[in-house]
């Protein structure tokens, strides 16, 4: 079996550090009237484990938790709220108050995503002053609700992060994949920031001056201290559909088979944990294909010549083709819809 496959964690297994999130979700949803029971429902999880410390939760049923407050939050409330909170008992909490940059938080969180931040993986690149922080969910989302939840969820982290270490949000702006919500002051009131909507991936920028600001109130010698208390902290195994994602990403003109050989599973069995995590080899593919398209045209301003050979198609009219796939319009037509905004 690779190292891989065997330091991989599937949707469904018990994951580390979930347990915190999900009883404070459970309680911000109970401070606001819906009975724990409603929202455990169909998640094979109960409210009296969480009291006692002993819940041990999947990805896949804190997602479905998600879906079950969706349900019952009419204001849409409860992903930002959370956001807030994500660094509460976390071994990452004292490290984040005393780092000396937004680059500091930004490498810490990378290199020791605990408790729960394995879910959000992120690829950083940079553009004419700009950090762009493209983001995914490391084990995929179940449906779309779900996905906009963990939008929501990560964006207010981010958003009340800045605040707290730099003061303010002004510089962010964050990127969407889905259409503008009916809920969008919770959006103005929780991130206070400049959002963008239907923009066929999930993305926060902000400027290398912010990112690199010395931040006045950070203490070397005491992050130094967390630094080492975080290293007693195991780190969670690594999401199975993330490697197989960054290897896709790594090694785009393998087949499905042979990626498969890769982490060491037959074609069959490895299309059934693609189906397990709620997708297909070739929706990967079509999202890895999507999001760099996309980026690379509205942030690049790359030519179709330059994106179709850097995506290893010879041919612009099967690029187009493939673009309209993968995006639902024309690159021309993307760039229309850029230049009126």
């Amino acid at each position: 079996m690779s190292a891989s496959l065997s330091n991989s964690s599937y949707i469904d297994s018990p994951y580390q550090g979930l347990q915190s999130w999900a009883a404070q979700l459970v309680d911000l949803a109970k401070h606001r009237g819906v009975h724990p029971d409603k929202l455990l429902k169909g998640t094979r999880l109960f409210y009296q484990d969480f009291a006692a410390g002993t819940a041990s939760i999947s990805v896949e049923q804190f997602y479905r938790l998600q879906e079950n407050c969706r349900q019952f939050d009419n204001q849409h409330q409860l992903s930002f709220l959370l956001g807030r909170k994500l660094l509460n008992h976390n071994p990452l909490y004292s490290a984040f108050s005393q780092a000396e940059s937004l680059r500091t938080l930004q490498k810490l969180l990378t290199r020791t995503p605990l408790h729960g931040f394995n879910l959000f993986n992120a690829e950083h690149k940079y553009h004419q002053g700009r950090h762009y922080f493209i983001i995914n969910l490391s084990f995929g989302a179940i449906n779309a609700a779900v996905e906009q939840f963990c939008c929501e969820l990560f964006a207010s982290f981010i958003a009340a992060t800045c605040k707290w270490r730099i003061g303010n949000n002004s510089d962010l702006c964050f990127s969407f994949p889905y259409a503008q919500p009916s809920h969008i002051e919770q959006y103005q009131t929780n991130l206070q920031a400049n959002c963008k909507f239907s923009q066929q991936l999930f993305m926060v920028s902000i400027s290398d001056e912010l990112y690199n600001k010395h931040l006045i109130d950070s203490c070397p010698s005491l992050l130094q201290q967390s630094l080492a208390t975080i290293k007693q902290h195991p780190l969670p195994a690594a999401p199975w559909l993330q490697l197989v994602r960054n290897h896709i990403s790594a090694q785009p003109q393998q087949n499905l088979e042979t990626v498969a050989q890769h982490f060491a599973m037959s074609p069959a069995t490895f299309k059934r944990k693609l189906k397990q995590h709620h997708t297909r080899f070739s929706a990967l593919q079509d999202c890895i294909n999507r999001q760099t398209a996309v980026f690379n045209i509205a942030t690049l301003a790359q030519s179709n010549e330059t994106l179709a050979g850097e995506l290893n198609f010879s041919d612009l009219t099967n690029f187009r083709r493939a673009f309209k796939r993968w995006t639902g319009t024309t690159p021309s037509q993307l760039r229309e819809l850029i230049n009126e905004h």
